[in-house]
């Protein structure tokens, strides 16, 4: 029954992460933190006379809003997190079922899920203005017919996620707070960074995330939590993949002899899942069964590309070496 429930949780977060960025995964990982603000481009043009803003958003979509949004629906959870974390959340009228971070997206009205929202629900809700993803790419066609504004916000990477910040903030008439919010989650990256720095490339932790048990699956070079261990200063055992989630196998991963193991809890699963990894045959010789280095962690933060990436990098850092936070 555990496993099961393991499973569904699973399906939940890696739904969520593919709402938060749906095209293809591409790790930037850049060199430092002027290297970060350097390249986060933000194509929006603004109008003069009228206050017209005209933006080209991640679907590469002209949007033109002519008037200061003031209800905004959120059809993504990362969208959502964005949206609150850029101050807009007496302005969000309604929300997906899974958007459930902050806790004050849960009080929101429900518009349906991620992947099927009700448009019937959407226009009961008044909004002038969606925040979508490219899975959505049907409903924004519905709701551009209708007269909806909707603005399509991407990220796969950290770059991306600069973009979508600045892309949300100068539509809804908060550009100040975009831009704060970026430099907060570059500087708090960038002390990471200076800290794990000071680990050669020889002392570098070896990780294994594991996605899923059955079958048993990881991150791959293209999952946005690739980037995350790279900038905590750890090796993905995994990241010479080309792939999102490759599906590997138990006795690789043994061969690999990762430092560090990763795994999302779902709801009190991680007890479950740390006594099967120890019962795997050869793992007992993996040195992070060994050193009991196995850890539940945050999947929200670890794979939804929205602003508390910050907090899942400094997280994994103080896991890989404690001794420098």
């Amino acid at each position: 029954m555990r496993q099961k429930l393991f499973f569904m949780g699973l399906m939940v977060g890696a739904f969520i992460l593919f709402v938060g960025g749906c095209g293809p995964y591409e790790s930037v990982v850049e060199e430092d933190e002027e290297a970060l603000e350097m390249e986060a481009p933000v194509p929006v043009e603004t109008g003069d006379s009228d206050g017209v803003i005209i933006v080209t958003d991640q679907m590469g979509r002209e949007v033109v809003i002519e008037e200061v949004p003031q209800r905004i629906i959120s059809l993504s959870p990362s969208n959502t997190e964005v949206a609150f974390a850029l101050g807009l959340g007496d302005r969000i009228v309604g929300v997906t079922e899974y958007c459930n971070y902050p806790p004050e997206a849960l009080e929101k009205n429900h518009v349906g899920g991620f992947s099927t929202p009700s448009i019937e629900k959407i226009v009961e809700l008044g909004p002038d203005l969606i925040l979508a993803s490219t899975i959505h790419e049907e409903e924004v066609l519905r709701l551009e017919d209708l007269g909806i504004s909707v603005l399509v916000i991407e990220s796969s990477t950290l770059i991306e996620l600069y973009t979508s910040i600045s892309l949300a903030a100068e539509i809804t008439g908060v550009s100040v707070n975009g831009e704060q919010l970026i430099a907060s989650i570059q500087q708090r990256i960038g002390v990471v960074e200076a800290a794990v720095a000071a680990v050669s490339e020889e002392e570098q932790v070896h990780v294994f995330y594991e996605v899923y048990s059955d079958p048993l699956m990881s991150a791959g070079s293209r999952a946005f939590i690739n980037e995350i261990i790279t900038l905590a200063g750890g090796i993905n055992i995994f990241g010479d993949i080309e792939e999102n989630y490759p599906q590997i196998s138990a006795e690789v991963v043994a061969e690999k002899q990762p430092d560090i193991i990763l795994f999302p809890d779902y709801h009190g699963t991680a007890e479950t899942v740390i006594d099967d990894m120890a019962g795997r045959p050869g793992w007992e010789s993996v040195p992070a069964v060994q050193n009991e280095k196995v850890f539940a962690i945050n999947d929200d933060s670890f794979a939804r590309p929205g602003p508390r990436v910050v907090e899942a990098v400094e997280e994994a850092a103080e896991i890989f070496y404690p001794e420098l936070f």
